[in-house]
């Protein structure tokens, strides 16, 4: 009984993404994204709004409850980048970048219903609309959809663990296109 405890959880430890395939999903994903108007190192200063939720997610108490892990996890990772881009000491930066982002579609499979129907449980995904402003002009400089889903197929094998990963995903691939638009 040990030695099959043991086996399971080192299969489901092994369920999680690595920091290299967070970082190449976010690349290869950021690098499909429609690019700013202005470059975002023109900015003086980087302000993240509250994320916002469409009518679908907030008429779901659990997919506002998704909706707000994510939001945590946009934040931890562009709150350290902001801070370190308005540190800088740069010539010709001028305004301010205001980030919006909304969920607008969200569908995560919980772990109860992978463990007992699998792959019948259907995909999960999660849509974000990030929405990048100029706060001078009031004019918006980019609106990419950013768009992860995992598979249901993936998700049976993990039970769920894929699920839960798409807010890290969708959180890398947010960091890697201000990277890139930066």
């Amino acid at each position: 009984m040990k030695t099959i405890t043991l086996l399971i959880a080192i299969f489901l430890a092994g369920c999680g993404p690595s920091q290299e395939t967070l970082n190449a999903t976010a690349k290869a994903e950021a690098a499909r994204l429609v690019k700013p108007s202005r470059p975002l190192s023109a900015f003086a200063s980087y302000e993240l709004q509250p994320m916002t939720f469409s009518s679908e997610i907030i008429a779901k108490p659990e997919k506002v409850e998704e909706s707000t892990i994510l939001e945590a996890k946009i934040k931890d990772k562009l709150q350290p980048l902001f801070a370190e881009w308005s540190a800088s000491n740069e010539p010709d930066r001028s305004g301010t970048l205001i980030v919006q982002s909304e969920v607008v579609k969200l569908r995560i499979v919980g772990g109860g219903a992978r463990f007992f129907a699998g792959a019948f449980a259907g995909d999960s995904f999660i849509d974000l609309d990030l929405t990048l402003i100029d706060g001078g002009t009031n004019n918006v400089i980019a609106k990419p959809r950013i768009t992860k889903n995992a598979g249901a197929m993936g998700g049976a094998w993990s039970i769920g663990k894929t699920d839960k990963n798409l807010h890290d995903y969708i959180a890398y691939i947010v960091h890697q296109y201000m990277v890139d638009s930066y």
